[in-house]
């Protein structure tokens, strides 16, 4: 193998951009490690469980942002339609962006089992 992926499918030219698809990085070794020189102290181990608990909340609250811009900007292009075109427009899986996983976690994360509702209801309404 030379290390390139195959082409994925559905990239826009911004993805192609900035996604990696020729460098793999495979870890040599794993934070359960038994080598006594990587051993850490109770402290450390809370410091890296508070830094894993900070990053998991940042991508929590990013997941959040990106799902209320996405829904703010279909906001905004229901009130530049007309009546009739209103009546019309319906929201896809993507609930106006370009992810159908993105706005149904912070959907979901947040309403809980009603996240189909509220999903729905955004479809509908």
């Amino acid at each position: 193998s030379s290390g390139i992926n195959a082409e994925y499918g559905g990239r826009t030219e911004l993805c192609k951009q900035v996604l990696n698809d020729t460098w793999r990085s495979y870890p040599c070794w794993s934070e359960d490690s038994t080598f006594s020189g990587a051993k850490k102290t109770q402290y450390e181990e809370y410091i890296n469980k508070c830094d894993d608990e900070r990053f998991e909340l940042d991508v929590v609250i990013e997941t959040n942002l990106a799902c209320i811009k996405q829904l703010e900007a279909v906001q905004k292009k229901i009130d530049n339609l007309s009546v009739e075109e209103v009546t019309r427009f319906r929201l896809d899986n993507k609930l106006g962006g370009s992810s159908e996983v993105i706005g149904r976690k912070a959907i979901k994360r947040i309403y809980g089992d009603k996240h189909g509702n509220i999903i729905d209801g955004l479809k509908k309404s």
